[in-house]
């Protein structure tokens, strides 16, 4: 390899870093609130964004969508992926719809004022991100799976990304009985809950993807 090593090196630890500083923040402030008050995980998580943590929660997307771009230019400059490919294009998407979900807060319903396209720019934001990273992550691995060197990192972050995949299953199951019944999709599932071990499995697999990505980048030398 003929590639400077710290052009690649730096971004790749760079937003294996700030990715799992991001989780950690947000998480950090997850339970610091259901330790006073439990009832605030039937919650969303985008709820912080109207509270006096706003900034906190912020902190903590910005530095996911932020770590989640740095990979992005690592692993394109690395050839691991295409900058066309499925996969660097899905994890633009869910940088963008992070980015989105903090720069236009969650609606809130008990005032009226705020009812109109900011809600709706912050819900696509939302759904933008928790489709697109699990294929993102999947698209990524899957070309790798029965390479000799990285067999093992796309069999692992292919497994945690099939996983949040899974985690989806109860919004589809929801979103199915709101539109074939009079329940609405949000009070078949206790959206807190669902949302949160989403999250969980979606930004394990995000970890992983740019860990594996940190680790390609070290052999290299000019």
């Amino acid at each position: 390899m003929t590639l400077d090593t710290h052009r690649i090196l730096r971004p790749a630890s760079f937003g294996a870093l700030s990715i799992v500083l991001g989780a950690f923040v947000v998480l950090a402030l997850d339970l610091h609130t259901a330790s006073s008050n439990a009832a605030h995980l039937r919650r969303t998580i985008s709820e912080y964004g109207l509270g006096a943590q706003q900034w906190v929660f912020t902190a903590g997307v910005l530095a996911l969508a932020l770590g989640s771009a740095a990979t992005l230019v690592s692993a394109i400059r690395f050839s691991l992926m295409p900058a066309t490919s499925v996969a660097a294009i899905a994890l633009t998407l869910w940088t963008v719809g992070l980015v989105a979900v903090v720069a236009v807060p969650k609606q809130d319903w008990s005032n009226d004022a705020t009812l109109g396209i900011g809600g709706a720019i912050h819900r696509l934001g939302a759904a933008v991100a928790f489709v697109s990273i699990p294929i993102a992550v999947l698209a990524f691995a899957i070309p790798w799976l029965r390479d000799t060197r990285w067999k093992t990192w796309a069999r692992v972050t292919a497994s945690l990304a099939a996983l949040s995949v899974a985690t989806l299953s109860p919004i589809v199951y929801a979103l199915v009985i709101g539109l074939t019944t009079s329940t609405p999709w949000y009070r078949v599932v206790t959206l807190g809950y669902v949302e949160r071990i989403l999250v969980v499995a979606e930004v394990a697999a995000l970890i992983s993807l740019a860990l594996w990505v940190r680790a390609a980048a070290r052999p290299v030398r000019a």
